[in-house]
This record gives structure tokens, C-alpha cells and sequence, in this order.
């Protein structure tokens, strides 16, 4: 007998939630990647010729931590948008695997151009 869970039709209820929550996370992380990897490229890069130090240096001179909120911010928005329009369309979907195919393939290109009209909308916001 199937759980009370499984009887029920698949939302998107739960896979928005999960990226309301992990998207701060995967931001951080690719920010301090970003940081870590500028640093390495400066220090091992001959016509750059800088080292660590001074890396760290101006990112803490030019950077703000507005600018990470702000990013914090766009990640959920791009990662609010993609769901909806993915699940949507994922949901939508019917036929065999080449309607499946063309549903991906729809969801990505719609939702890569919400990002970049809501990158102008959200960054005239902010500014």
C-alpha cells in the first residue's frame, strides 16, 4: 500500500522551498571560491605579478558587504524564478521522451531569459 504521501500529485511546493534554503548556501560558497580562485590566478600569473596579501587587500578595500547581500538577494530571486518556470513546464509535460526532451529544453531558455530581464529589473532596484 502506497503512504498518504505518494497518493497525492507533485507540487512545487517542496523543490521552492529547498531552493529558498540552499541558495544563500550555494552562493556563499561560490563566492569564496571566486575569492580563493582570484587569489591563486594573482599569485601564480607572471603579467599580474601581485600576491595574496594585497588581493585580500583591495577585495576588502572595494568590495562591501552590500554587494554580497545583494547578490545573496539576486540568487534567490534567479533561483525563485527558475523553479517556478521549470516546475511549470516540467510538470506540463506529456508524451514520451522526445516531449520531455523539448520540455527541457523550453524550460531552460525561458527561464535563462527571465533571469536576464529580471538581472535589470532587480539591479535597477538595488542601485
Amino acid at each position: 500500500m502506497l503512504r498518504p504521501s505518494l497518493r497525492q500529485p507533485p507540487g512545487s511546493l517542496p523543490r521552492l522551498a529547498a531552493v529558498l534554503v540552499v541558495m544563500p548556501m550555494l552562493c556563499v560558497i561560490a563566492n569564496i571560491c571566486g575569492w580563493y580562485g582570484g587569489s591563486i590566478v594573482c599569485q601564480h600569473t607572471n603579467f599580474i605579478s601581485s600576491d595574496s596579501k594585497s588581493y585580500f587587500y583591495a577585495l576588502k578595500k572595494f568590495m562591501d558587504w552590500k554587494d554580497v547581500a545583494d547578490g545573496l538577494l539576486k540568487a534567490e530571486v534567479f533561483g525563485f524564478v527558475t523553479v517556478l518556470v521549470c516546475c511549470y513546464i516540467g510538470l506540463s509535460a506529456h508524451g514520451g521522451p522526445h516531449e520531455i526532451g523539448n520540455s527541457v529544453t523550453r524550460a531552460v531558455v525561458i527561464s535563462l531569459i527571465f533571469i536576464l530581464v529580471l538581472d535589470y529589473f532587480v539591479t535597477k532596484a538595488l542601485f
